[in-house]
């Protein structure tokens, strides 16, 4: 039988073989709850893709996915991937997302400049071989705006807030096909704001910015805390579900990026650890197979130690003891 990690580091380091502060360096090990420990591990040092961010990763048909910018790549196993011949519908990911949806992934309209100057087209885009993508329509009514992220909740696909040139928005509207869509309320209680991540935990959905909101019907919210970590704004993290829990994964705080996780089971009481993994924002991660995936991201940018921006393209799994 094994020895549990926490009682062995226990055992050497009253034995002497490590000491306290050697503890707190292993950051590999992380102890989210008393039931479950899990583990880092990397399992790539560099992807076939080009280091980036704000891109996206998928676990479809028991298969992984990097939908990137340049490309999209596949792998069953996180180490072996090859190259799709679809290509990138959407075009500039950090405005737009793809969303998986009946057996197929969807883009949602297509983005082409910057948030200064830029052009928008309602053209959604379909793919169930993953090798081609059908053009469902070439123009829709999803709304004209950017920087939300698309969720799948009771056989529809939902879109929270975002913003244009002009504003942010305050409202929730669903689609049955992705083309045709229409507004289900406005006004929501949390206001108006953009680039909200949604995740659903026993079926609830759970909308996320530097606060928690939650709801069972996508309509009626309400408020589970108002700070995920207290005084602190955090941002650029990439949430996913595992054993029942929400995890954060590259939780920034007040403008410095860090390899902060923050884990919570009900959206309002969130634990923190710190992983082996540099400091970033702009993951790609999915959960496949029982484990997290996570690649990608960016650092720097913030002060005169760090004035240039260092991507990623390494590739990290977490997994349970």
């Amino acid at each position: 039988m094994k020895t549990p990690m926490n009682v062995l580091l226990a055992f050497l380091m009253v034995a002497g073989f490590l000491n306290a502060a050697t503890l707190l360096q292993r950051t590999d090990v992380v102890n989210v709850s008393n039931h479950a420990t899990y583990t880092w591990k990397k399992t790539l040092e560099e992807g076939p893709w080009k280091k980036n961010y704000n891109f996206q990763m998928f676990s479809h048909r028991d298969t992984l996915w990097v939908f990137h910018p340049d490309g999209n790549w596949f792998s069953a196993d996180g180490k072996d991937w090859q190259k799709s011949s679809l290509p990138n519908a959407l075009n500039n990911l950090a405005f737009l997302d793809y969303v998986q949806f009946n057996q197929s992934i969807l883009g949602l309209g297509h983005f082409e400049g910057n948030i200064e100057r830029y052009v928008f087209r309602s053209e959604i885009y379909q793919t169930y071989d993953l090798k081609r993508w059908s053009t469902m329509a070439l123009q829709s009514n999803l709304p004209k705006r950017f920087f939300y992220h698309p969720f799948v909740f009771q056989n529809k696909i939902w879109i929270i807030g975002g913003e244009n040139s002009q504003t942010q928005f305050a409202d929730i509207w669903n689609s049955g096909d992705g083309v045709y869509w229409q507004k289900a309320k406005d006004n929501l209680p949390f206001g108006k704001r953009s680039n909200s991540r949604i995740v659903t935990l026993r079926n609830k959905l759970y909308l996320l910015n530097n606060d928690v909101w939650s709801s069972t019907d996508g309509l009626n919210w309400k408020l589970e805390t108002r700070e995920i970590v207290k005084g602190k704004q955090i941002f650029g993290y990439e949430p996913v579900v595992l054993d029942n829990q929400i995890w954060l994964l590259g939780c920034n705080r007040n403008g410095q990026f860090s390899s902060q996780v923050l884990v919570s089971s009900d959206g309002r009481n969130w634990r923190e650890h710190l992983a082996p993994w540099s400091p970033r924002g702009g993951i790609a991660a999915c959960v496949h197979r029982g484990k997290i995936y996570m690649t990608g991201g960016k650092y720097g940018g913030q002060d005169i130690s760090h004035p240039e921006f260092v991507y990623s393209n390494d590739l990290w799994t977490l997994e349970k003891q």
